[in-house]
């Protein structure tokens, strides 16, 4: 058996309906090229079975109950046979051209390549509020060209590159691990606004209150191990200052972008909450290490 040009990596932690949603945004696309699609699921056994069923052109790994987002994409990459690697997240939904975008992309001679992450117009102030969070430095337009800050929501790597500096199980995929750690080791990101998912909903306000901690923790608590005590103690002290820092960098990236400045201004009374977990995670993350927030994130 011949291999694809491209693999796509997929975590699944929830199932239904997001996993369901990002394939069947990919399945639409299977004429644009030659590629294959790895779903690796902890949801449990019903899950995997469902995908399997309803999605037959996919491969599904089965996850253990409470491993990382980080550890499923690993065996995904693992797996893959094609030389490019493509990561998208259950809760995005790709662009109708993210694949030949993608299959484009995969010439350049570069280690990563990212897109960007799209809104998907939502009707609920909470919804505007997450996805203002996570992703406010990865809005369109974006700008082409070489960058230092991939989204792994959309982006595609060289395998022989990934596999070169992903870390030892258990110990994170985040832009705060393998990314700089690439980037040190003189690696080279380009961004590509063309390429493009949708983040949709909808999202609770106490269960992303909750992820967010998560994963504020784990992105700190592996960042821990890369900066000195004393950058550590400045942040622990700053924290109050930083929920500010935050708050402004957002609205900036938002007026630039010139989008959605009144879904911004209404969603206030959620952002903020947000933004003071986030930086609480950060602060526990940095004092005390990631401790279990890995294998519960979802």
């Amino acid at each position: 058996m011949s291999s694809p040009k491209l693999s796509i990596v997929i975590a699944s932690c929830v199932g239904p309906p997001f996993v369901n949603r990002c394939l069947e945004s990919i399945e639409k696309q299977r004429g644009q090229g030659d590629f294959e699609v790895i779903v690796v699921d902890r949801a449990g056994p019903a899950v995997s079975e469902s995908v399997e069923r309803d999605f037959p052109w996919v491969t599904v790994l089965r996850g253990e109950p409470g491993e990382s987002v980080p550890d499923l994409r690993r065996r995904g990459i693992q797996a893959a046979r094609a030389s490019h690697v493509a990561i998208i997240e259950e809760h995005c939904v790709a662009d109708e051209k993210w694949i030949m975008t993608l299959l484009r992309c995969v010439a350049e001679p570069v280690a990563a390549i990212g897109g960007v992450v799209a809104d998907a117009d939502y009707s609920r102030r909470m919804d505007w509020a997450v996805y203002f969070t996570e992703y406010n430095a990865y809005m369109p337009p974006g700008v082409a060209g070489e960058t230092y800050d991939l989204c792994v929501a959309n982006c595609v790597y060289r395998k022989d590159a990934i596999l070169r500096y992903l870390p030892s199980a258990g110990n994170g995929y985040w832009e705060a691990g393998l990314n700089q750690t690439m980037l040190a080791a003189g690696e080279h990101f380009r961004c590509e606004p063309d390429l493009v998912v949708y983040h949709t909903g909808p999202f609770r306000f106490g269960y992303y209150l909750w992820q967010r901690y998560l994963f504020s923790r784990a992105f700190a608590g592996v960042r821990r191990e890369q900066i000195s005590i004393g950058r550590r103690l400045v942040y622990l002290v700053m924290a109050p200052a930083v929920i500010l820092m935050l708050w402004g960098r957002i609205a900036l990236r938002v007026l630039k972008s010139r989008r959605r400045i009144g879904a911004f201004i209404l969603t206030q009374p959620f952002l903020i909450p947000i933004l003071i977990t986030y930086v609480s995670g950060e602060w526990i993350g940095f004092l005390a290490g990631p401790g279990d927030s890995l294998s519960k994130i979802e």
